[in-house]
């Protein structure tokens, strides 16, 4: 009897363990799919972000980017808002993706939320690939250039290039860009981002910006 009390104590103390093996293993198997959200502050106050009525971050500074905040993956109510007034955006996040918005003049003193809407697809192996977007309202008319890896004679980057428009990705050999502007006919740099170095199947965006009083550029990686 007392053998058999043991080899049942023994199988009993094997059941629990394998439990315990199988119920932490059916906790987490895999991590939980998340996204995140960029924010560039092209106005000339300070921005706050709040996603579906709750606030994600406060004061994003002028001519600054927020850093990524991890939201969950879906359809969202993005509201950027200054002392002077909010505007929404509805947003569509994916998994493992960074979505990046822009907090624009409207009116003078208040804020319109722009998409900087993600026209990529994958980087191929060994290119990168750049795209810049033109968030500088006070500019007046400029020249937008850029450099890249297999041609650093600069070319436009698309003309025109008007204030709130955005390029295309374009792709290119991994190595350096720049990007900068001139006044037209001038080949005096007003603004570079100077040397991006890009690697390969990896990607960025250049905004350029003028909301702290100087032509600037903020370059993020995406």
């Amino acid at each position: 009897m007392p053998n058999r009390s043991r080899l049942l104590l023994a199988a009993l103390a094997a059941l629990a363990a394998l439990a315990a093996i199988v119920a932490c293993g059916g906790e987490s198997t895999a991590p939980p799919l998340t996204s995140a959200l960029r924010v560039v502050n092209g106005t000339s106050a300070t921005v706050d972000v709040l996603l579906d009525g709750q606030v994600l971050l406060r004061g994003v500074q002028v001519a600054e980017v927020s850093p990524r905040l991890a939201i969950s993956p879906g359809a969202h109510e993005l509201r950027l808002q200054n002392a002077s007034g909010a505007s929404t955006l509805a947003l569509q996040s994916v998994a493992g993706a960074t979505a990046v918005a822009a907090a624009v003049p409207f009116n003078g003193t208040s804020v319109q939320a722009k998409a900087l809407v993600d026209t990529g697809t994958i980087v191929p192996a060994g290119k990168s690939k750049l795209k810049v977007v033109h968030l500088a309202a006070g500019a007046g008319s400029i020249e937008i250039w850029r450099t890249q890896p297999d041609f650093p004679t600069p070319v436009h980057i698309m003309t025109p290039f008007d204030y709130q428009a955005q390029s295309p990705y374009l792709q290119s050999d991994a190595g350096p860009w720049e990007v900068f502007v001139t006044r037209p006919g001038s080949t005096v740099k007003l603004a570079t981002t100077g040397v991006i170095t890009v690697p390969g199947g990896e990607r960025r965006t250049a905004v350029l910006l003028d909301s702290a009083g100087v032509l600037r550029f903020r370059v993020l990686e995406n």
